[in-house]
């Protein structure tokens, strides 16, 4: 008898926890990401590439993993400082997600990163071509702008280009 009462305590707690467990995954690839932004504004780029690998491995086919992989891209270049990795994180990005929104932004990082912190203008320019020819008929026009200005001015110093010998003076 107080076996079966038990029982029937235990089983209503049991399904309790199980229903509230199944709602909202907190390894969902949103929360994921998520959690991978925190850690980017508390400045743990190590926890936050954890998290974005988890997130790219685990749901690659997930919208959100085509943003993980930017953001790759985004935290090797302006936190670690490790510019190739983060040529190889864009370029993921355009291979991988085409057809996703981080594409297009990703395919004028590599360009920008190659120009301004490879020094590599051959690559730059490669890349930067690339960019118009897939994406200047949908890019904001600023971002064409960006590219043509720096197409035209690859490789030169600040004060070999008269639009911003302003800068230096």
């Amino acid at each position: 008898m107080i076996r079966n009462k038990t029982l029937f305590v235990l089983i209503p707690i049991f399904l309790v926890i199980l229903v509230t467990s199944c709602g909202k995954r907190h390894d969902s690839p949103g929360a994921l990401l998520r959690q991978a932004k925190t850690y980017i504004t508390e400045a743990k780029y190590t926890d936050a590439v954890t998290s974005l690998r988890d997130l790219i491995e685990r749901y690659p086919d997930d919208p959100a993993a085509a943003e993980a992989q930017y953001m790759l891209g985004d935290t090797f270049m302006a936190y670690a400082k490790d510019f190739g990795q983060a040529v190889k994180e864009y370029g993921m990005v355009v291979s991988t997600y085409p057809e996703s929104r981080f594409a297009m932004n990703a395919q004028f990082m590599l360009g920008y990163v190659y120009a301004n912190f490879i020094s590599d203008f051959a690559k730059a320019k490669q890349e930067y071509e690339k960019f118009l020819k897939l994406y200047s008929d949908q890019a904001d026009s600023g971002l064409v702008q960006s590219v043509r200005f720096e197409l035209e001015n690859l490789g030169k110093d600040l004060n070999e280009i008269p639009k911003l010998q302003h800068i230096t003076s």
